[in-house]
């Protein structure tokens, strides 16, 4: 749509403390500033994927609807689920994944994509929507979906 407006997250000022939480989980690098200095969002380069106010200490980010997204716990953030039937082996997540969590493993004669390092995961989606196959899904551990 010509002329729209992009929505996107928004980090509240007054109660940004500039930890740069935000700015190192931001998977298209969207939120930025100077440490101990209040950071902001480039809406043109958000994708709403909520991991910077998943992660922000100080409650200062909203979402696009103007909500106090939960603080959530990084090991209950959701992580990719691959279809082995599905996945083409065709490398598009790994590629994508500005994280380099992902990684291609052979399975039974098979070049299967999987998760590689779920620490470095952080649920930001960008691998499931690129996947041509839809053969990954992002998955809530089951703690935080008890308690959200």
């Amino acid at each position: 749509m010509k002329g729209a407006v992009p929505m996107a997250y928004v980090i509240i000022a007054e109660e940004c403390k500039g930890c740069q939480t935000c700015a190192r989980a931001c998977p298209t690098r969207a939120s930025t500033g100077e440490k101990k200095k209040p950071h902001s969002i480039d809406a043109s380069r958000c994708i709403e994927c909520g991991v910077c106010a998943r992660g922000c200490p100080y409650g200062a980010i909203r979402d696009p609807k103007g909500n106090k997204p939960p603080r959530i716990k990084r090991s209950d953030w959701p992580k990719p689920y691959v279809w082995k039937e599905d996945c083409v082996g065709c490398e598009v997540c790994v590629a994508v994944c500005p994280f380099q969590a992902l990684t291609m493993f052979e399975i039974d004669g098979e070049s299967i994509a999987g998760l590689y390092d779920s620490k470095a995961c952080v649920g930001c989606g960008m691998c499931e929507q690129a996947c041509p196959s839809h053969a990954i899904q992002l998955v809530w551990p089951e703690p935080a979906r008890m308690s959200a």
